[in-house]
């Protein structure tokens, strides 16, 4: 939530850069860049399998189909066990 919060906010400054004064603007995209960027580091550490702790990170969300196994250890995310 955070990650797509502060894209929205980037854009949001990218398009008022006629609006804004210089510094006020410089400070809103080094604000929300570095939000942005703090956000992706979180969500690629913070996901995790709760089994062997190896970091699935962003395969785990922006994966093609659902990831329903980890990688490394083979265990079922939908299983009532975890």
């Amino acid at each position: 939530m955070v990650v797509g919060i502060s894209f929205l906010a980037m854009a949001i400054v990218a398009f008022s850069v006629n609006y804004l004064p210089p510094s006020l603007y410089r400070a809103l995209s080094i604000g929300t860049v570095t939000v942005f960027v703090v956000g992706v580091i979180f969500v690629y550490v913070g996901i995790r399998c709760p089994k062997c702790n190896k970091i699935l990170g962003l395969k785990f969300v922006y994966a093609e189909e659902t990831l329903l196994r980890c990688p490394r250890c083979g265990i079922h995310f939908d299983e009532d066990s975890l």
